[in-house]
């Protein structure tokens, strides 16, 4: 898959500052600057790093080592997810799961849910029968259809161990938490035991496009897409990112795949003037080796979760990353934000993880000393991601904060 070439436009939501202009930074920020020059390089993050501040108001750089860097953001990536899914659907979208009638077969069209549960999947399945029956139907075959998205492939930079312990293939129709190969299949088996336990006797299931002339029997909506951004961001699902990818595809007109997806991302990225010489991205969940973000354009796409000029979508980033110390992958239980220096910041950094074989990065917002919102992101890359590691990025994060 090639990549998608970007062109370099004018900043909108996000202002380069030129160096000339360090002179209008506040005390805080020239203190804060100075820690950061001296602890980077003994955060224990080895050599291949690179890193940005922001102060979010002004879009001025506060401080910055090798910011144009591209390396690989790991989870990190799905920031830019959540910006492009907001953006082009926004935070009330839903989905449906349906069930549909003809001529003696019921059809299990998927929508995209990737938080389809199968509490959801059995009241379906309750509300299908009871439709069914009211058609004095007693005897049915069922098909299912996830033909909303393309058949699954591995994305540039994703290995087939991937499959199934870290991402399942990306379809339109899965039970959340089920990572077998074949989830629309899974999922309508458990749709079949269900109509089965109504009453209705039901063929082995089998894909299908759905015909025309169907006859709705019932419908699930999905959770809107703030909460679903929200769950994604916090827990670093690897399956919601890829589902909300080709989603954001459908929603500008393209083809639900990897390369439209990301196509969507970038089209989205450039409209809030993020700068993207350099940037690379094969998948929705940061999970391939291929991608590629300097600390320049993610510094620049966290900041938007605090921007006041995007609040009306975006503003489900800032709930749905992690909180030092608190929640989501930053939680204590992952040993983050746990010992001095950096426990300092607990309860004060809200930022998103990412983390690979060799990748460690972190990428948020924060209130500086000066009460001002700063955007940050602090990405390593050839260090296999150890607790000395993890702590490094997080005293960044705490000098950031101010509170070290």
């Amino acid at each position: 898959m090639a990549a998608i070439a970007v062109p370099v436009v004018a900043a909108m939501a996000v202002t380069a500052t030129s160096a000339s202009a360090t002179s209008a930074l506040t005390t805080a920020d020239k203190t804060m600057a100075g820690k950061l020059d001296q602890r980077v390089g003994t955060a224990h993050l080895g050599t291949n790093v690179a890193g940005e501040v922001r102060d979010v108001a002004s879009g001025q750089k506060v401080w910055s080592k090798n910011p144009a860097k591209a390396l690989m953001p790991a989870s990190t990536n799905k920031v830019a997810t959540a910006v492009a899914a907001l953006t082009v659907l926004g935070p009330d979208h839903t989905v449906q799961t349906k069930a549909v009638y003809r001529s003696g077969t019921v059809y299990l069209v998927g929508g995209g849910d990737q938080q389809l549960s199968s509490a959801d999947l059995k009241s379906l399945a309750t509300a299908t029968a009871k439709a069914l029956k009211s058609k004095s139907l007693q005897s049915v075959q069922l098909k299912f259809d996830d033909h909303l998205f393309a058949v699954p492939s591995l994305a540039t930079g994703w290995n087939s161990g991937y499959y199934s312990d870290t991402v399942a293939p990306v379809r339109a129709l899965r039970i959340e938490g089920n990572n077998t190969l074949d989830t629309a299949l899974t999922a309508t088996k458990y749709f079949a035991q269900q109509l089965t336990a109504a009453g209705i006797t039901v063929g082995t299931p089998a894909r299908a496009t759905t015909p025309s002339g169907t006859t709705a029997l019932a419908t699930h909506t999905s959770k809107p897409l703030s909460t679903t951004v929200e769950y994604m961001l916090k827990h670093s699902d690897n399956d919601i990112a890829e589902g909300l990818l080709r989603l954001t595809a459908l929603g500008q007109g393209r083809a639900a795949t990897f390369a439209g997806g990301t196509a969507a991302v970038h089209a989205v990225l450039v409209q809030y003037g993020i700068p993207l010489t350099g940037v690379k991205e094969y998948d929705g969940s940061g999970l391939s080796r291929s991608d590629r973000m300097t600390a320049d354009a993610l510094s620049a796409i966290a900041g938007l979760a605090v921007d006041t000029h995007h609040q009306t979508k975006l503003w489900p980033i800032l709930k749905g990353l992690p909180i030092a110390g608190v929640d989501g992958t930053l939680a204590t239980s992952y040993g983050r934000f746990t010992t001095a220096p950096a426990s300092c910041a607990a309860g004060k950094v809200d930022a998103k993880t990412g983390s690979l074989n060799d990748v460690s990065a972190l990428a948020g917002v924060t209130k500086g000393k000066d009460g001002r919102w700063k955007s940050f992101a602090f990405v390593e890359n050839g260090t296999a991601p150890t607790a000395t590691v993890t702590h490094g990025l997080d005293g960044l994060a705490a000098t950031v904060e101010g509170c070290w």
